[in-house]
């Protein structure tokens, strides 16, 4: 069996710089429904079914204790959602960081822990570099240099072989936004409380 590769939403700002990468008890029962399902897919059976069944968020909630103890109080947190109705309804989360969200992820598979380690990770790494722009700034900033090494370049001569310099830099920033544009969350479909 395989659990479904995570990747990163192409959009916002995840995390400041400063900020420590967590991942929110939502993400993780959406995440685990989402990995249940696609198993359940591979096997030819419905989802839910006996052998896959449906993580609610408030069966999830319940075992945090269980698994963190008292340490489980510090992440606590609300989260604010529109109803059905069109209603504000606040709901009790947690928002894990990088060793609390592995145990979680542990207390349900070790192949899962492995997942959510390695998105964890990835976050971890790109919290202080590319992503702390959002995808259109960096487009903006890959356009803006490449119109300067052009209006450069005019001048002829030494400024030429810099131009040359620059063209293997440009293309490249120019595909890594463009493949960032393109990654996404796999976590699932976000849906109420049932999350």
């Amino acid at each position: 069996m395989t659990i479904n590769k995570m990747t990163l939403i192409g959009q916002g700002r995840p995390y400041a710089q400063n900020q420590e990468v967590t991942m929110s008890s939502l993400d993780m029962v959406s995440y685990i429904n989402s990995d249940r399902q696609s198993k359940a897919t591979e096997e030819g059976l419905e989802f839910p079914c006996k052998k896959y069944r449906k993580l609610e968020h408030r069966s999830f909630m319940s075992k945090v204790t269980k698994v963190l103890g008292d340490a489980a109080a510090k992440y606590f947190a609300t989260d604010t959602y529109v109803n059905g109705t069109g209603g504000k309804v606040k709901r009790e989360i947690y928002n894990f960081p990088k060793r609390e969200a592995c145990l979680m992820a542990m207390s349900y598979s070790y192949e899962l822990q492995a997942a959510i380690y390695d998105y964890m990770e990835e976050l971890d790494r790109q919290r202080g570099g590319y992503l702390s722009h959002t995808i259109s700034e960096l487009q903006q900033i890959v356009t803006a240099a490449r119109k300067h090494s052009d209006e450069d370049s005019s001048d002829a001569g030494r400024r030429l072989r810099k131009r040359q310099d620059d063209l293997p830099l440009l293309n490249k920033a120019e595909y890594l936004v463009e493949s960032l544009g393109q990654l996404k969350l796999s976590f699932g479909k976000e849906s109420g409380d049932d999350k």
